[in-house]
């Protein structure tokens, strides 16, 4: 007799469960459904499709007031420029200054009818302005008083790096007097441009991208909060592999600038200018705004007759200028023209530069009425030189002589602020737009016509095509008759850290060495002294530094006055 074994318990539901298996699989077999055909037009992603943001205007500019007012305040911008203007090892090296002692320097200056230009030595005359000086600091500061300066917008300008990716281009903060949005001659904006050192300089202009992606990022943002908490932190406490770009450095130490636009005119003749300043040091070790001149913003007696020539200035100064200006210069500001066969008006507005001999830019420029406008009172001899200029580009078609000077007149500060608008730029109809009276955003946050209908959009062109193709976006620059040609292949720095590049080394050596002046112990009058042999040595590296930025002419450095 057999004796039957019964499985154990524990395998038990193990068979029971095979055997089930089994006699499914046999009585539900079916033939293979075969697959669906391709639909005709790509089908819409599913939600769970990971679809890249297109970029759009919120990774360009920010101008909701609302939100900029509590973490962008003049005192806080002001506070991380001193905080950051010296390296201290204890408290007691910190600068004693004061956001508004160091405003108070800048207002003060505006009371000086002249300047001694870096570059030439000579004396450039300016308009003393009467009422500014006289405005409290303290009251710039408080954004509940009438002179109140607010931010206003915070704009990317990466579009203002050179090829190379020396560095990053500008990222800017742009405040506005309150007392501007009722009264409109008593107004007043200042412009932090801060420039970005590039994080990686080593692998050129690609090394920007840790900057580009932040900014890229901000159009896939699904709030303002969200927006204005990431910005926030660019600007002051800096992003993974990028320092914060509110710093002293960036704002002149060497490059970068403070620009200030001035309009409080009651009850006087004044008219609306810009000014410069740079960030510096003075004999006591301490930061402060020092006039600088204007970038691309030449003295207009320039372009006209000789007579007109103010006593500090040849015949010889002023053919050196025009010999410039009808060189590189010209060829600047027709590359877009030249470049392009049929260039739209925004391939023109967008793509012509100047490039001005630094060497004679003004320390102010006007951009009410005509007074600094290359285009008027233009001297016929210079007239006939640009067209005989214009004549041998034999590839350049519908620019005349008056499209010409009114192309150089929107390339200074003044122009493009105002005298500018709406001037004829060739015989298609190609016209400068329209600012907002003097400004391109004004004390609500507004954006110009220049602004919204052509500027902006080809940044946004730059950002989305930067994403896709870390690749030089300058245009092509076009040879230039009696000029040497613009380099096609560009040189890139083989050093690794963002300000190890040549063109911060010199400025950064020199600048270490007046820091440790400033933080070594000792009396304060020995330090001044020392100071006071080193501080020009500073300046004139700077100076030099700075010359040296715009000195590579040609489409390939974009115009910084806009």
């Amino acid at each position: 007799m057999f004796t039957i074994r019964y499985p154990s318990a524990c395998l038990l539901p193990l068979i029971i469960s095979i055997i089930f298996s089994v006699l499914v699989l046999q009585g539900c077999k079916k033939t293979p459904e075969p697959l669906p055909e391709p639909p005709s037009k790509p089908a819409t992603p599913s939600p769970s499709t990971s679809v890249p943001t297109p970029i759009t205007e919120k990774s360009v500019v920010f101008n909701n007031i609302e939100k900029l007012i509590d973490k962008f305040s003049l005192e806080k911008t002001m506070n991380k420029i001193i905080e950051t203007s010296v390296s201290p090892t204890t408290p007691s090296t910190m600068p004693s200054t004061t956001a508004a002692q160091m405003l108070k320097i800048m207002l003060e200056s505006l009371r000086e009818s002249s300047f001694i230009h870096p570059e030439s030595g000579k004396t450039i005359k300016v308009d003393a302005r009467p009422l500014e000086p006289n405005i409290k600091p303290e009251n710039l500061l408080d954004p509940e008083s009438e002179d109140g300066m607010i931010p206003v917008g915070l704009f990317n300008r990466f579009d203002l790096a050179p090829a190379d990716g020396s560095d990053c281009g500008e990222y800017r903060i742009v405040y506005a007097k309150k007392s501007g949005a009722i009264n409109g001659l008593n107004r007043m904006t200042m412009i932090f441009e801060a420039k970005a050192p590039n994080p990686y300089p080593g692998k050129g202009i690609a090394g920007c991208a840790p900057i580009t992606d932040f900014w890229a990022a901000r159009s896939a943002d699904t709030s303002v909060e969200q927006t204005i908490s990431e910005l926030e932190k660019f600007y002051y406490q800096g992003i993974p592999g990028v320092p914060a770009v509110v710093h002293a450095k960036n704002f002149g130490i060497p490059l970068g600038q403070l620009r200030v636009n001035l309009f409080v005119r009651e009850n006087t003749n004044a008219l609306w200018a810009l000014r410069e300043f740079l960030v510096g040091i003075n004999h006591e070790g301490e930061p402060i705004f020092k006039p600088e001149p204007v970038d691309d913003s030449p003295s207009s007696f320039l372009f006209q007759a000789a007579a007109g020539l103010p006593p500090e200035f040849s015949e010889a100064d002023m053919n050196e200028f025009r010999s410039s200006f009808l060189g590189q210069s010209l060829c600047n500001l027709v590359n877009p023209d030249r470049a392009k066969a049929n260039a739209s008006a925004a391939d023109i507005i967008n793509g012509i530069t100047a490039g001005f001999i630094s060497k004679y830019n003004d320390f102010e420029s006007i951009s009410q009425g005509d007074a600094d406008n290359p285009a008027t009172d233009t001297d016929p001899e210079l007239l006939k030189k640009v067209q005989a200029r214009l004549i041998s580009l034999e590839d350049l078609k519908g620019v005349l002589p008056e499209h010409l000077m009114n192309r150089a007149g929107t390339m200074t500060c003044g122009g493009c602020h105002q005298f500018s608008n709406e001037k004829d730029l060739s015989i298609d109809g190609a016209k400068w737009p329209s600012s907002l009276r003097f400004v391109h955003i004004n004390e609500s946050g507004q954006l110009s016509p220049l602004l919204n209908e052509v500027f902006i959009p080809r940044r946004v062109q730059i950002a989305q095509q930067f994403k896709e193709n870390r690749a030089p976006f300058q245009q092509e620059a076009m040879p230039c008759l009696g000029e040497a040609p613009v380099k096609k292949s560009l040189t890139i720095s083989d050093v690794t850290k963002p300000r190890e590049h040549a063109i911060y080394k010199n400025v950064d050596i020199l600048h270490d060495q007046i820091l440790q002046v400033i933080q070594e112990p000792g009396e304060q009058a020995e330090k001044s002294d020392k100071l006071k042999t080193m501080l020009p040595e500073l300046n004139q590296a700077i100076d030099e530094t700075r010359k040296q930025e715009m000195a590579p002419k040609g489409p390939y450095i974009p115009s910084r006055t806009h």
